[in-house]
């Protein structure tokens, strides 16, 4: 079984194209809905914030012990300092995503067996709260062979389920629903300033991108190429 980012299932699934031992060794691909992988900057940031920036740290969790959970970091002296999920990704992490995972064509895990994500609650505006409650996930079984694993673990008992209306996975998941419309005009933007993308064979994102507003696509393909064009991407 490999369990990774979107990013590594499918760089994964390319080897096994080529390797046809990649299969065997790797019977079940895993992955989660990604939110993209910040720059170091943004974990400092986060510290600074704490008051323990330059400190030495025994520790660091950007969540956990809890759902979301908090970040936290312990000192070597054992100091602890810890901050709400809604702040240090909302705040500090969320800004120092790389320019590459602003442009991921499969940031939900649709080359996996099995894709699972936060199945968040939503607030009064329907934006989901982020505040600390019962844990609760998204899984989704993304092939006949995912969705096998996952019938026998139900079976077995090892899993509880309760199935799901597509509309609800927009409500718990916005950011990702969202960036999924946008890909297209993101990296359409890229090609025409000659920019390289990645590969997206089979991702449905004509599909996401018709389903987006004609207004925000417009807006994300000039956004885009102005932030390529002075280098702030």
């Amino acid at each position: 079984m490999f369990i990774g980012k979107p990013c590594d299932v499918s760089a994964l699934a390319a080897l096994g194209e080529i390797d046809p031992r990649i299969a065997s060794a790797f019977p079940y691909r895993l992955s989660f809905f990604c939110g993209g992988i910040p720059s170091f900057a943004g974990t400092d940031r986060i510290l600074a914030a704490l008051g323990l920036a330059g400190r030495k740290l025994a520790s660091f969790r950007f969540r956990g012990n809890g759902w979301p959970g908090l970040t936290e970091a312990r000192t070597m002296d054992g100091e602890v300092a810890t901050m709400r999920y809604a702040d240090s990704w909302g705040r500090y992490l969320s800004t120092e995503v790389q320019y590459r995972c602003k442009i991921c064509p499969d940031a939900v895990g649709g080359v996996a067996d099995i894709a699972a994500a936060d199945a968040w609650y939503g607030g009064e505006s329907g934006y989901p709260t982020f505040e600390e409650l019962d844990g609760r996930s998204l899984v989704i079984g993304r092939t006949a062979i995912g969705q096998d694993l996952l019938a026998r673990a139900l079976a077995s008992g090892a899993i509880a389920l309760e199935e799901l209306d597509l509309a609800e996975v927009d409500l718990m998941q916005p950011s990702q629903a969202r960036r999924k419309r946008l890909v297209a005009a993101r990296t359409a933007a890229a090609r025409t300033l000659l920019q390289p993308v990645p590969e997206m064979r089979g991702l449905g994102l004509g599909v996401a991108a018709r389903q987006g507003k004609i207004a925000e696509t417009i807006r994300n393909y000039f956004g885009s190429l102005r932030r390529i064009i002075v280098g702030r991407r």
